[in-house]
């Protein structure tokens, strides 16, 4: 049985909230939030969809000053490197592919560029966001409790001022359903089976542990359906439910939007279904000169 998230769940969130209260500010894992009382962002457009656009940068408009905030990723395979998550955490890179060295992901380039320092990597290759939210392993899903308290360090380390959620690619791979979002409502613990249902969850545990972070959601690079597409030549790549990385992607803009979160739209960093063969090493996963290219997408989102 699946329990409410607003109440013995509720509980042990407002726990949380209070171990962690008076770790975070702007100075570097339960609970549904009403639509009328998310959190506020000056840029967040009415629809999910335009919200996740290219970030528009004015020419006279000077940069933020991120240095030595704290920054924390909840992510997948992409955001992997050994060494930097944890112990229990399945690992990608550098084992995999050409990022040989931890300088060249794409998060250590944002805090190289930024001045941020990292809290804590919450990122396990081939994991989704879909699953079960109790699970207490290192493949926990994103929606997990689990993943939510990894995105500090140790059992009483900071809360990040920075946080920025990076997956769902296995969830489209896996032929996850999809679902679809159509307003805020309370998410239940326990096997959250859709896409849809699973995002929101998580976005609910974010908001109510990390109250005081500025939290941004990633949409996903384009990929290579492979084995999973009927047609895998054609585009756009499609999952066993035809559903494509835009299905996904709208969603994502769609549902964080509703929750007042900025989206950085990661699709239109310029690793396309035409690039992947130049920008990733298996038509998933990127490579150096990938990797760049999301380093550099997201610092502009960061800073402008």
């Amino acid at each position: 049985m699946r329990t409410r998230i607003y109440f013995p769940v509720m509980a042990f969130l407002l726990s949380l909230s209070i171990l962690f209260s008076g770790c975070s500010s702007l100075s570097g894992t339960d609970g549904a939030v009403p639509q009328e009382t998310a959190r506020p962002q000056e840029t967040a457009q009415e629809d999910g969809k335009e919200n996740a656009s290219e970030p528009q940068v004015s020419q006279n408009q000077a940069p933020r000053d991120l240095s030595g905030l704290k920054l924390s990723i909840l992510g997948d395979s992409i955001s992997t490197f050994d060494g930097y998550i944890p112990t229990d955490y399945n690992i990608f890179y550098p084992g995999n592919g050409d990022i040989s060295t931890v300088e060249k992901t794409w998060w250590w380039q944002v805090m190289d560029t930024t001045g941020m320092e990292l809290n804590a990597n919450a990122s396990s290759s081939n994991t989704t966001v879909t699953g079960d939210s109790l699970d207490t392993t290192g493949s926990a899903p994103g929606c997990s409790t689990k993943r939510m308290i990894d995105l500090t360090p140790g059992d009483d380390g900071p809360a990040p001022d920075i946080l920025i959620v990076f997956m769902g690619t296995n969830d489209f791979l896996r032929s996850v359903e999809l679902g679809t979002f159509t307003e805020p409502s309370a998410q239940d613990e326990g096997i959250a089976e859709n896409f849809c249902d699973a995002y929101e969850l998580m976005i609910q545990k974010l908001n109510a542990l990390y109250p005081n972070a500025e939290i941004y959601f990633c949409t996903l690079p384009e990929t290579n359906a492979g084995d999973v597409d009927e047609y895998p030549e054609s585009y756009p790549a499609t999952n066993k439910n035809g559903n494509t990385i835009g299905d996904f992607n709208a969603e994502i803009a769609t549902i964080a939007s509703a929750y007042s979160y900025p989206v950085i739209d990661i699709h239109d960093c310029g690793i396309t279904y035409e690039t992947l063969g130049q920008y990733t090493s298996d038509g998933v996963h990127p490579n150096a000169e990938g990797a760049k290219l999301i380093a550099e997408y997201v610092i502009n989102a960061l800073l402008y």
